[in-house]
């Protein structure tokens, strides 16, 4: 698995943040220690690389991650309503609450119509937005980028010595620092050309999910667990992160300050929370499913062999945020498919 051009600050001696001594930003200083199994990861900052204020339909995002019970980001321009395509059944919030209500708070975010709303970025924004937010819209300037810089564009590609064969399978994986429910899908983008959400999209550029289960990394040992890859409505082929929400971590809404207020909305109880009988939490009491390392396995599409990039996009449910990184991967022939 390549590590990815969005952790290139873990290179720098000293900015360790994968065992959580490193901190950023000033309006809300936050640590993003992770695990692989029993070893501490190098994610540099990559957590810190995402869009926000990004609602399915509208041209872009607007920069305004406060989560915000039932806001449409481009309502004012929309040429008529909006109807989420993910059918109910992969929600990963509020799974109680009755769809299209005002108690259906999420149906606006990125997750729930998979991969259509905007991004500022294929590769992510250096905190999330041109200036510092709350949110942990903030990213500590290095060298080899600063607050609002752009991923495709800043980022310089990585050596990781990792090559794949056209049409095996091999093995990806991210991690969850701070849960925001929603699901997420792994593409490819040959290297040559510019890279874009359109190119990212593209059919013949997806990496599907080939397996039933997930593999989580914990520091007491691995745990396979089944997985839910939509496969009706809108997203098929997309993957369901496996943490429900809320789970005690970023389950509350903000004020418009961005800052977290005690319930959705705002001073309320969480409407049509879901619950353990729906959508149970595999991990147990003491595994709420923070910093957990998620392996899944993918299989290499038909593409012409070649140097790519690989796009991993998280869409959002309990915020309109969308994460992404991209990484460096070597493709080549499959000489047993070889005639």
């Amino acid at each position: 698995m390549p590590a990815p051009r969005n952790a290139i600050d873990s290179t720098i001696p000293g900015m360790n943040w994968g065992n959580g001594s490193t901190r950023t930003g000033h309006l809300e200083p936050l640590g993003v220690g992770c695990t692989n199994g029993s070893h501490a990861c190098q994610p540099g900052q990559s957590v810190f690389w995402f869009s926000q204020g990004c609602t399915p339909g509208c041209e872009s995002c607007d920069g305004q991650g406060q989560r915000i019970p039932n806001w449409d980001h481009c309502n004012a321009t929309r040429a008529g309503p909006f109807k989420p395509t993910l059918s109910k059944q992969y929600w990963s919030a509020n799974r109680n609450a009755t769809e299209g209500t005002p108690q259906d708070i999420w149906k606006y975010q990125p997750w729930r119509s998979p991969g259509l709303a905007p991004v500022t970025d294929p590769c992510g924004m250096a905190g999330g937005n041109p200036y510092p937010m709350y949110n942990g819209a903030e990213y500590t300037p290095t060298r080899f980028a600063k607050q609002g810089d752009l991923g495709s564009y800043v980022l310089k590609p990585r050596v990781t010595g990792v090559t794949w064969k056209v049409g095996t399978l091999v093995n990806v994986s991210w991690y969850i620092a701070f849960n925001h429910g929603g699901g997420y899908k792994y593409r490819l983008c040959p290297k040559t050309e510019q890279l874009t959400e359109k190119c990212f999209q593209k059919p013949e550029h997806q990496l599907e999910f080939v397996s039933n289960e997930h593999l989580l990394l914990f520091r007491d040992g691995p745990k396979r667990i089944p997985n839910t890859i939509v496969k009706e409505g809108g997203g098929i082929g997309w993957m369901r992160n496996p943490i429900p929400m809320p789970n005690f971590i970023g389950s509350d809404c903000d004020d418009m300050n961005g800052t977290p207020c005690h319930g959705c909305p705002c001073g309320s109880g969480y409407p049509g929370g879901s619950t353990h009988k729906d959508f149970p939490n595999p991990f147990g009491k003491d595994l709420m499913g923070r910093n957990t390392a998620i392996v899944d396995l993918v299989q290499v599409p038909q593409v012409p062999p070649g140097e790519y990039v690989i796009g991993f996009r998280w869409d959002c449910e309990t915020s309109s945020q969308i994460w992404s990184s991209c990484a460096d991967v070597s493709v080549v022939p499959n000489i047993r498919n070889v005639r």
